[in-house]
């Protein structure tokens, strides 16, 4: 069972329940101010029948500011990265957390399979493999996010909008960067891969955000060098990509939760 969890001062996808704030390593004192003032999560049915948590410093009559969206990796649960949203709090954010539609034997959730035929492909390259075939379960999942996505604009008309995923999720955030339904001017794609998919979006010049890759060089469930080669595919297009290796395995350590912050705020208006 693979879940995201808070360990020795990082987010690992691991086995095993998330710990209490209480053994969370503490924020640093201005980080502490803004926290002070995220109200508490609020749970709500998207559009698409995503059942979303809303927090940030911003309060729900509230417009404009940065749209923050998380989404959580294969196998997580739901409000998994809440914890993370509150690590990136900041004056003028507002943050939601979907739960993808599927649900997993074991209760987590995904934004699809990973059965023989169902699970889109992964590429190192600008090129679809012979064999492609759209994955039916990735399109209703970048679906249900674009219309979660459209909602927040006329809800809340945000200044701009930053989509945020770790492993399986990091892919459904590029794809959803790449295909630019909304406009989407920011994507962090933390210890995630490129996947074909994306790859018709890319060449129809679709959408261009920034994005930010991070990926541990010993990560045992999605290739170093996968993650490596984004970069490469996306810079030819134009699409400016920061690459940010690290020493570790398939997690969120603190020092790229840093950096994430920085590129976020960068993206702010």
């Amino acid at each position: 069972m693979l879940l995201a969890a808070w360990s020795a001062g990082s987010w690992a996808c691991q086995a095993g329940e998330i710990p209490s704030a209480a053994s969370r390593p503490s924020a640093s004192a201005g980080s502490a101010a803004v926290a002070r003032a995220v109200a508490a999560p609020s749970a709500a049915a998207a559009p698409a029948g995503l059942d979303v948590v809303r927090l940030g410093p911003l309060r729900e009559d509230e417009k404009g500011g940065q749209l923050v969206v998380l989404l959580h990796g294969w196998r997580a649960r739901g409000d998994d990265l809440v914890s993370l949203a509150r690590e990136l709090a900041r004056r003028g954010t507002r943050f939601l957390v979907p739960a993808a539609l599927l649900v997993e034997p074991n209760g987590g959730r995904a934004w699809w399979r990973l059965d023989s035929g169902v699970r889109p492909a992964h590429v190192s390259k600008d090129e679809l493999p012979a064999d492609y075939h759209p994955s039916a379960q990735l399109a209703a999942a970048r679906g249900a996010v674009q219309a979660l996505l459209r909602d927040s604009q006329q809800r809340y008309a945000p200044d701009s909008i930053a989509v945020v995923g770790f492993s399986q999720g990091a892919m459904l955030a590029l794809d959803l960067g790449l295909a630019g339904e909304p406009p989407i001017e920011r994507v962090a794609v933390l210890s995630g891969v490129l996947v074909a998919d994306s790859l018709p979006a890319l060449h129809a010049k679709q959408g261009k955000p920034a994005v930010f890759v991070s990926h541990g060089r010993s990560d045992q469930m999605l290739p170093f060098a996968e993650a490596a080669s984004i970069e490469s595919v996306l810079k030819p297009y134009g699409i400016p990509v920061t690459f940010f290796p690290f020493e570790g395995g398939h997690q969120i350590p603190s020092a790229v939760v840093e950096q994430l912050r920085a590129f976020l705020a960068a993206g702010a208006r």
